[in-house]
């Protein structure tokens, strides 16, 4: 039985190139497509998957719910926590805190910059890793210690046998000299960790006077926890509310704590690290998450691409059953029975899958590093999981697709068959078959067509969308640390006297910020007293030249107005004072005034400290797509009397091109802070980390449709090839009645995008309510408009028509007598 099928799947190749060619085509993309996206799904699904006993490890998050603004939750919590949490809670083994740290290492005036932690001694036990050198329990007990990654010890020594070399770091200007205590081993698959470069203790001066340290509410890095056993983690959280009213609460007028009820406002949450990866989409200063539905939707891509694959061969191998009708009549005549024939043709289905399933091993060698490129995450072909799906997927490819031809082949009747004049075309029902998957293939590539270009719509606006403020021609800096008066004095007129520059302005938040301070203020309106949460800036002369934000009401603030001087550190503290401020239209509509110009002149309160507005801008952008604008006060400060608290400075230029603007302000930097690293960027720069991510997946959706509509083209051809086989006699028919070339290929045509209009019909109601959900994921969004619906489908007919039209003017064209002659 095997040589038959062996020689069947041969002779058909032989007889019918293009068909099997087809054939094998569809169904090696179809199997490519999906081996590689299976592997891009299997790459997020698996993330942290490698960390050892990761499902007893969780992360603890703060949940805040505040008058104002939205819930939301920090992967950041207060490390005051810590010690209370190992206090009350037996079933934590272990525990560290991860404080990111850019570290620099600097050779003559250059820096170069490692990404890592500061962290605690107990890091290694917590996350399980091992040291390809040194020891894991030893390598961070010093307060010098140091542990680099395998790749940073060669992208820093060329080696990675560097146990005991020193090395000098330069965190954010301060210098120290640490010495290598270990190297760690590579961890397996993705993980949060992937990125830390070099590991080194919590500094102790840092730990004695950062207010992430001494203050609930304040928070500056992530705590992990190792628990006992699994199932410590609902026990923990069933106790959490209790240790928040335990420990965080305490008088208003206490810093430490949040306040007498914190449970009102406050939250601990336990995340596991198994579920970061999907949890953090929607959580404040953790990585950049995924969506899992955009994860999920990319591998439904993937299994869809194989239902078309297998659909385009039922669709050829179904328009080509006619051709062998005879074969199985005669084989009939001779004794064979139909088990043995349905077998035969299963078993050539096989081969054919299999064949087919071996160059699409080669297309997902192709695929996978193209979808790394795109994507910008580490997926490689692990042949493990590849050679254990392979088999499955050709099987079960193999059987979907060879079932329904290999029943209607083995069940012609012989009679029949060698009596008629033509061959058999399998009545209506097998039509309506092969139009059902033409439709239903269509349907599903017109929808992924159409998703793609509301994504890459969408993708494209949070690149170029409005931000309130004035992107072209403005770079941006690092944060100017120290606190010295004078010396942000002198940076300010430094940057001026750059040439092509034409403003300069500090301000305390900036697009794609890293840490945001919030406060509590008050407002008593006709309607009863209103506290909400805003977002503290303070900002300097020529801030509004620098980033030019829209005016909507009042006026900006003058440095000649002393009432315009904002409060000083001291003031902020005990709450005291009286001082013009700007807000942004989002605390306008949140206090409930119906024009901006309503605000003007009111009055915000915190305590003793009075704020009257005398202005209000348009909502200034600096945070995510996904994320709302918050409510936002800003306070003046003409550096006349008390400093900035890390500042940022940005600059407006003109007439100069932007890397050479960067260069000489760089350069100037550096004469005032030659200690400190400083890049100046363009805000789109820096804010391309909070959307580049969705911009890479939805590269992953755009190789889908081109697959998708290429399966779907293979199988309109196929129908058009067995209907153009078909309908000769008719034809030759219509033309010796007198009908035209032109009439034929217009009745021929509009036979054959039927299937493709009714895909049409099907696809876009399907993608408005996907899109539509996706869509509402960003307060920040393009409006769901007709434009993608339309060129999708009039894309789909235009390929359709020309994948058509070839068989169409050949039948046409046909001589009447001649096709006649033929039946």
């Amino acid at each position: 039985m095997l040589t038959t099928i062996l020689r069947g799947a041969l002779r058909q190749a032989r007889r019918h190139p293009v068909y099997v060619g087809l054939d094998l085509l569809g169904l090696a993309l179809g199997i490519g497509a999906f081996l590689s996206l299976a592997l891009l799904v299997r790459y997020e699904y698996g993330f942290n998957a490698g960390l050892p006993g990761v499902e007893r490890l969780v992360r603890v998050d703060e949940h805040w719910t505040l008058a104002g603004i939205a819930p939301m939750e920090e992967a950041d919590l207060s490390f005051l926590a810590l010690p209370f949490l190992r206090q009350d809670f037996p079933e934590i083994e272990d525990a560290a805190r991860l404080l990111p740290s850019a570290l620099r290492t600097e050779q003559g005036g250059t820096f170069t910059k490692f990404d890592g932690y500061e962290t605690d001694p107990s890091f290694f036990r917590v996350f399980g890793i091992a040291l390809s050198r040194g020891v894991a329990d030893d390598a961070l007990s010093r307060p010098d210690g140091l542990v680099l990654s395998e790749a940073a010890a060669m992208k820093a020594f060329g080696t990675r046998d560097i146990l005991g070399r020193r090395v000098e770091l330069n965190k954010a200007g301060v210098r120290s000299v640490h010495v290598v205590t270990g190297v760690m081993a590579p961890i397996h698959g993705p993980n949060l960790l992937a990125r830390a470069e070099m590991i080194v203790p919590i500094p102790g001066e840092e730990a004695r006077t950062r207010s992430c340290f001494l203050y609930w509410g304040s928070a500056c890095g992530a705590i992990v926890l190792r628990l006992r056993t699994p199932e410590d983690i609902s026990a923990m959280r069933a106790r959490l509310r209790d240790f928040v009213i335990r420990h965080a609460s305490g008088a208003d007028d206490d810093r430490v704590a949040i306040g007498p009820h914190p449970e009102k406002i406050y939250e601990m949450r336990l995340v596991p690290l198994r579920r970061l990866n999907f949890y953090d989409v929607g959580v404040v200063d953790s990585d950049d998450g995924v969506d899992r539905n955009v994860v999920n939707a990319i591998g439904l891509i993937g299994f869809l691409a194989l239902v078309l694959a297998c659909a385009n061969t039922v669709n050829l191998a179904t328009a080509r059953a006619g051709l062998r009708a005879r074969e199985v009549a005669v084989r009939k005549t001779l004794g064979a029975t139909r088990r043995v024939l349905f077998v035969q043709f299963m078993g050539e289905a096989l081969v054919v899958t299999a064949v087919a399933g071996i160059v699409g091993l080669v297309l997902c060698e192709i695929l996978t590093p193209e979808i790394a490129s795109l994507t910008g995450e580490g997926v490689t072909v692990s042949y493990g999981f590849v050679l254990a799906v392979l088999p499955v997927v050709v099987v079960v490819a193999g059987l979907a697709s060879g079932f329904h031809p290999a029943t209607i082949l083995s069940g012609y009747r012989p009679a029949a068959v060698l009596a008629a004049a033509r061959m058999p075309s399998g009545g209506r029902g097998a039509a309506r078959l092969r139009n059902a998957l033409v439709a239903g293939q269509f349907a599903i590539a017109i929808a992924i067509v159409i998703c793609t270009l509301v994504i890459d719509r969408q993708t494209a606006f949070m690149r170029d969308a409005d931000r309130g403020y004035s992107k072209s021609g403005l770079l941006i800096g690092q944060q100017v640390l120290g606190g010295d008066l004078e010396q942000e004095r002198r940076m300010l007129d430094t940057l001026r006297a750059v040439p092509g520059v034409s403003a300069v302005g500090f301000g305390e938040l900036e697009p794609a910020p890293h840490a945001m301070s919030r406060s509590d203020y008050k407002y008593a309106g006709p309607n009863g007293q209103v506290s909400i949460q805003m977002l503290f800036d303070r900002v300097g002369p020529g801030y509004f030249e620098v980033y030019r934000p829209r005016l909507l009401a009042g006026r900006w603030f003058d440095p000649e107005r002393g009432q315009d001087e904002g409060p000083d550190a001291d003031d902020l503290l005990k709450s005291r004072g009286s001082f013009n401020v700007v807000v942004n239209a989002r605390t306008t509509a949140t206090l409930g005034f119906a024009t901006p110009r309503q605000a003007i002149g009111q009055v915000l309160t915190a305590d003793g400290l009075r704020a009257r507005i005398i202005g209000v801008v348009d909502d200034m952008r600096f945070v995510s797509p996904r994320e709302e604008v918050a409510p936002e006060i800003i306070f003046f400060d003409t550096l006349a009397r008390v400093p900035f608290v890390d500042p940022v400075p940005a600059v407006r230029f003109q007439g100069v091109a932007r890397a050479e603007m960067a260069q000489r302000l760089d350069r100037a930097w550096a004469s005032v802070r030659p200690e400190l690293a400083s890049n100046f960027q363009p805000a789109d720069e820096r804010m391309a980390e909070l959307f580049v991510g969705d911009e890479r997946r939805g590269h992953i959706f755009t190789v889908g449709a081109v697959v998708a509509l290429l399966i779907a083209c293979m199988g309109l051809y196929s129908l058009a090839a067995f209907s153009a086989i078909r309908r000769v006699h008719e034809i030759g028919i219509r033309k010796t009645l007198g009908a035209s070339g032109r009439q034929i290929v217009s009745l021929l045509l509009r036979d054959f995008l039927r299937p493709v209009a009714l895909a049409c019909v099907l696809a876009c109601p399907v993608a408005w309510v996907v899109m539509r959900a996706w869509l509402s994921g960003f307060e920040q969004r393009v409006p769901l408009s007709l434009q993608p619906f339309l060129v999708a489908v009039a894309g789909a007919l235009l390929i359709a028509t020309l994948t058509v039209l070839g068989q169409t003017l050949r039948v046409a064209r046909a001589e009447p007598a001649r096709a006649l002659r033929a039946q």
